[in-house]
């Protein structure tokens, strides 16, 4: 009796020992904190500049993705919030790793080009664009030139060592690309020289201008870069010019720069314009087996800066609108430009479409009856067999 009393007893207790562990496990009140996994970690492939990217506030940035055990606090959201704010460019943001938890979601390292902060961010649930915490950022922005600027000739105003943005050139505007610096650290041997502007563009936080020069002495390329336009002397107008802007005696391709020329449908140079800062020998854009492509921003800066130059030619990349955009076969050939080089753009008739053809219309047993170019229609001849030679 005993005995069976025991062992009642135990089998009660180990059955509600079960119950009780089910229903914890089951309920809503386990203290036991889950963490997620990572699936993957890997280095992000995409171009540079279109890694550029900025805080929205919405998350926090952490040591490690913030559902894996151990990560800790860098800054928090609302931190991160002022900082995509800010009004200096040091603080731009650059992504560099992407990893994926087994729970689906996107983290992103990332860094501030002044090394501040650096840490994992939330990204959302897909890597197809930049979410969550992070949002794509152009940390330039492209800006017309004025005829001066087009024609005129400068001089560094102040040579000198001092890294202020207006006394030496940069490869970049200071601190709109990630560990891009300066191109010389010394203009004191150019205090005489003088140089002609080819680009322009604003720091999207500063709002200044920065222009890119261009020696008129090879000798002298080596100073070839950005600087601010506050640190140049202008030592001749436009006045002195007699040349068209944008034209090949303006223009000279630097080795460090790739020239678009802009030509009519039959050939003819309208204008042409240097673009880009980068390695002689280099193309502008990148190859994934047998596709050509251009980063987002290469694509938006030479289709402003083209759209600027055929202002008022009567021309344009589309033939219905000033302010084109650029074809697949256009991106083509300019992404398998090579610094140093040039590349030939066709443009359109403004008001005329961008297809244009010649078509003999000749019946299949005679000669030519009439030729109709773009998309005119011809004479109607009934009952009568053509055949189409497309040229």
């Amino acid at each position: 009796m005993k005995n069976n009393l025991k062992r009642s007893l135990f089998i009660s207790a180990a059955a509600l020992g079960f119950f009780v562990v089910t229903g914890i496990s089951n309920g809503q009140t386990v203290s036991a904190k889950t963490y997620a996994k990572v699936k993957s970690n890997q280095t992000l492939s995409m171009n540079p500049s279109d890694r550029n990217v900025n805080f929205t506030g919405s998350s926090a940035l952490y040591t490690k993705a913030g559902t894996l055990k151990g990560a800790k606090l860098v800054a928090s959201a609302s931190e991160l919030s002022g900082l995509s704010s800010s009004t200096v460019s040091n603080n731009n943001v650059r992504a560099y790793r992407i990893a994926r938890t087994n729970r689906g979601s996107i983290y992103y390292k990332v860094v501030t080009f002044n090394g501040q902060y650096r840490g994992w961010i939330y990204g959302g649930k897909s890597d197809s664009d930049f979410n969550g915490g992070l949002s794509q950022y152009a940390t330039t922005k492209y800006a017309a030139m004025t005829t001066d600027q087009q024609n005129g000739t400068f001089r560094i105003t102040n040579p000198g060592t001092a890294n202020d943005g207006k006394t030496v050139t940069y490869k970049q505007p200071a601190w709109t690309q990630y560990k891009v610096g300066r191109q010389i650290t010394d203009s004191g041997s150019y205090a005489n020289k003088t140089f002609k502007i080819d680009q322009a563009a604003t720091r999207t936080r500063e709002g200044d201008l920065w222009v890119h020069i261009s020696a008129t002495d090879s000798a002298n390329s080596a100073a070839n870069g950005w600087i601010l336009y506050s640190g140049l002397t202008q030592v001749t107008g436009s006045s002195s010019s007699t040349t068209n802007p944008g034209s090949s005696s303006t223009t000279p391709t630097t080795n460090n720069a790739v020239r678009v020329v802009l030509a009519d449908p039959n050939g003819n140079t309208i204008k042409s314009i240097n673009y880009g800062n980068g390695t002689a020998g280099n193309t502008l854009g990148t190859v994934n087996g047998s596709t050509w492509s251009l980063s987002a921003n290469d694509t938006s800066q030479l289709t402003s800066q083209i759209n600027a130059a055929l202002s008022g030619t009567g021309y344009s990349l589309s033939g219905t609108s000033t302010n084109g955009t650029l074809t697949q076969d256009q991106i083509n050939a300019l992404a398998q430009a090579k610094y140093g080089s040039s590349v030939t753009i066709k443009t359109v008739a403004l008001g005329q479409s961008s297809l244009s053809l010649t078509t003999d219309l000749t019946p299949v047993d005679g000669p030519v009856i009439n030729t109709v170019t773009g998309g005119g229609k011809g004479p109607s001849y009934a009952n009568i067999a053509f055949k189409f030679l497309w040229q």
